[in-house]
């Protein structure tokens, strides 16, 4: 778990560039926020915030990325190694249905193994909550499930993807019970329940409400 720690941090602060024409600023792209923050600032926030705008009565959900990969993930001998060639080899130039991924790091995995790229994706195309937008594609090794991730770490969606990494997963599952999607009417149900009990609010980050208070204010009651 402490490996998988460690690797996701890293790419959370890798630094994916700037340009003068990506709508970053001077310090608006995800890796320069990142940086600023320790591998421990990322153990230590929620996993899910909800935040509320009075004004229109509408609810926001975030996911931490961070908690998000670094729940159900593993870094296997062969990841170790593939990606070992990943930060070894600047190109991303596989001949296959994946993106970041250097000839030499896919070729091993073709050298050595049984493998089946399922499919390529991208969070951006789909309805997400996390925090940052991930792409990567699917694999089987051995009919074994893994998962090559990039993390998007610049400030347009077109660009500023880290390398990709190869991670191990369980059961074709990232996170155990923390889905990257949740559909309003599950989260106002889970108000009613009380199962969400802090709210921020959405214009002022040091505004907070209670359970009681997100159900008058989103009119649940």
């Amino acid at each position: 778990m402490e490996e998988v720690k460690k690797l996701i941090y890293s790419m959370l602060t890798e630094n994916t560039g700037t340009h003068f024409l990506d709508s970053g600023g001077e310090n608006g792209r995800g890796w320069q926020k990142n940086k600023t923050k320790s591998i421990e600032d990322f153990e230590n926030e929620e996993e899910e915030v909800y935040q509320i705008d009075a004004k229109y009565k509408e609810i926001y959900r975030t996911v931490s990325v961070f908690h998000y990969l670094t729940n159900n993930l593993e870094i296997d001998e062969i990841c170790q190694h593939f990606n070992s060639l990943q930060n070894a080899f600047n190109n991303w130039d596989a001949d296959a249905n994946v993106y970041g991924v250097s000839f030499q790091a896919f070729e091993y995995l073709q050298n050595n193994f049984d493998i089946e790229v399922q499919g390529s994706w991208n969070t951006y195309n789909g309805e997400s909550d996390l925090s940052q937008i991930l792409q990567g594609a699917n694999i089987t090794i051995n009919d074994d499930d893994y998962i090559l991730i990039q993390v998007h770490n610049g400030a347009d969606a077109r660009g500023g993807y880290t390398d990709a990494k190869l991670l191990k997963m369980d059961e074709d599952l990232i996170h155990e019970y923390l889905n990257e999607w949740k559909e309003s009417s599950e989260i106002e149900e889970d108000i009613k329940e009380g199962y969400i009990n802090t709210f921020n609010d959405y214009w002022n980050e040091n505004k907070t409400y209670t359970n009681e208070e997100a159900l008058s204010i989103l009119e649940l009651n």
